[in-house]
């Protein structure tokens, strides 16, 4: 668990990277979070929850940095990275900025997206069987042939996003706000999409896959 903690922390800490002493706050960071995972699991939680409250308990990584009281350069882009025909089952991509990556033929089977910023992202023959996503940015973000049955998706915001040849299954956007979303040749079967807010171009794309609006609204 311990590599876990510290492969989250350098997740966040990505795009300070330029910031003076920030590989000292990563290291000590990962510290103070250790101690308190091992002080959750003395308490009498088991390994997963003792590691989400962890996590949940880190707070605004911006005001961490500014405490630091020391002199920044311009914040670097995060470099996209490539993590295709990568094995990523369960892995645990919150907070991180991955704007620009590529994902082809990659297994997420469990893997965790929260609060991640997928700004431009490609997700190309994926499998995101049982994945989590929660409070993420699709700016532009690309599903193309994805597995996305019974993916839960409610309550985001979807802009530019791209789904092609996508099976969504199942999958759920009850009150999700879908401006200028594409469903191109994606497989919509018992999808829900109650309460959720969209433009007339989504609107026009899930009419046509004969998906139930009855409960949606035009914005």
């Amino acid at each position: 668990m311990n590599e876990k903690i510290k492969n989250h922390v350098h997740n966040i800490l990505a795009p300070y990277q330029d910031v003076e002493n920030v590989q000292d706050l990563e290291e000590e960071l990962s510290q103070n979070l250790q101690e308190k995972f091992t002080d959750y699991k003395k308490d009498g939680h088991n390994e997963e929850q003792a590691y989400y409250m962890t996590i949940n308990s880190i707070g605004d990584i911006t005001e961490l940095i500014q405490s630091m009281n020391v002199e920044t350069k311009e914040l670097k882009q995060t470099v996209p990275m490539d993590f295709s025909k990568t094995e990523l089952t369960k892995s645990d991509f919150s907070y991180a900025d991955l704007t620009d990556s590529m994902f082809k033929s990659s297994n997420l089977t469990k893997a965790i997206f929260h609060h991640v910023n997928l700004t431009g992202v490609q997700f190309k023959w994926a499998n995101f069987k049982q994945a989590s996503f929660k409070d993420c940015i699709y700016d532009n973000t690309y599903f193309k042939q994805c597995n996305l049955t019974d993916i839960v998706f409610d309550e985001e915001t979807f802009n530019g996003t791209i789904f092609e040849g996508t099976s969504l299954k199942k999958a759920s956007f009850r009150h999700a706000t879908l401006l200028n979303v594409q469903f191109r040749g994606s497989d919509l079967k018992k999808s829900d999409f109650e309460g959720a807010k969209m433009d007339k171009l989504t609107y026009n794309f899930l009419k046509s896959a004969k998906i139930d609006l009855s409960k949606v609204t035009i914005i």
